[in-house]
C-alpha cells in the first residue's frame, strides 16, 4: 500500500474549477472530491474523514460564531480544512496530522484547489506549538488508538491506549486553558471530558452522528462537573461527596 501514488481519477483544470465552485456553494459530491487523492486514501475516506456536507455545515457554524482561526486536530488528508476553506474564504483553517504522507496529500490538494486559507502541519498533537486560534474542530481524533486493526488508517504511527489517554489529557488541558469565547465543534464527540466552563449552544443531527457547538462562557468550571459526549446522548458527570454521579441527557437538538 502506498499513499504517494497518483490520484485514481485525475481532475483536469475544468474539473478542478467546477469542484472549487461546488465546494464554495456546498454542492460538491464526496466521490468527486476524493478523486483529488490516491486510491488508497479514497478507500479510507468514508470511514475516517468528515463528509463534505458535514464539513460544510461545520464551517458555517464557525462563521456564525464569528470565528476567524480554526484548528482541526487529526486532520488526515485535509478533507475538513479544504472544504471549510472553500466554504468560508475569510476564515483560516489549520490541520495537525501525525502522518507525513497524509499531510503531503492535503497540501497537494490545497495547491490544486488554489486554497490559500488552509494549511497543514506534520506532528503529534502533543509535540507542536499550537497556533493562535479561536475555533477548534474535533472529529473524535484519538479513537483510532483504541480501535481494532480493521479500524485504523495504517500502522505507521504509535497507536495504544496510553497514547489515547495522553492525547485526550493534553487536548483537555488546552480546552480548559483556552480564552473565554473559544468555539469548539465536535463530530462523533471529542473522546474526553468537556468542562462546564463551556456551554452547548447548538446541536444537530449530521450524517451518522451529531454536530455540537460548544462555546467557552466562563474562565473556569466548578472543578467537579464535566460533559461527556456518548453517541446520541450527553452525560453530565459530577463528583458529589466523593461519589461520581452521572446524568444522561438523551440526544436533543439545541438551536
Amino acid at each position: 500500500m502506498t499513499f504517494s501514488e497518483p490520484p485514481a481519477g485525475p481532475l483536469d483544470a475544468d474539473a478542478l474549477a467546477r469542484l472549487r465552485k461546488d465546494l464554495a456553494l456546498g454542492q460538491a459530491e464526496d466521490a468527486t472530491f476524493d478523486a483529488l487523492y490516491a486510491a488508497s486514501i479514497q478507500a479510507r475516506s468514508s470511514r475516517f474523514w468528515t463528509p463534505l456536507k458535514v464539513a460544510t455545515r461545520a464551517a458555517r457554524l464557525f462563521a456564525q460564531r464569528d470565528v476567524r482561526r480554526v484548528l482541526d486536530v487529526g486532520s488526515g488528508s485535509g478533507k475538513f480544512c479544504l472544504t471549510a476553506a472553500a466554504v468560508c474564504p475569510d476564515l483560516d483553517f489549520t490541520g495537525i496530522e501525525q502522518r507525513p504522507h497524509l499531510v503531503e496529500a492535503a497540501r497537494l490538494a490545497a495547491a490544486r484547489l488554489q486554497l490559500e486559507n488552509a494549511r497543514f502541519l506534520v506532528g503529534a498533537v502533543t509535540d507542536l506549538p499550537w497556533p493562535d486560534l479561536d475555533g477548534l474542530y474535533l472529529y473524535n481524533p484519538f479513537a483510532e488508538n483504541v480501535s481494532t486493526d480493521l479500524e485504523i488508517i495504517d500502522d505507521t504511527v504509535e497507536l495504544s491506549t496510553p497514547r489515547y489517554m495522553s492525547d485526550v489529557r493534553f487536548v483537555g488541558a488546552v480546552i480548559r486553558g483556552a480564552p473565554v469565547g473559544t468555539c469548539m465543534v465536535t463530530y462523533h464527540g471529542f473522546g474526553g471530558p468537556i468542562p462546564v466552563s463551556y456551554d452547548l449552544v447548538h446541536a444537530e443531527r449530521a450524517h451518522t452522528d451529531w454536530l455540537r457547538v460548544w462555546v467557552k462562557k466562563r474562565e473556569q468550571g466548578d472543578g467537579r462537573t464535566c460533559y461527556v459526549e456518548d453517541g446520541d446522548d450527553l452525560l453530565i458527570v459530577s463528583s458529589v461527596s466523593g461519589k461520581t454521579v452521572t446524568e444522561r441527557v438523551r440526544g436533543v437538538e439545541v438551536e
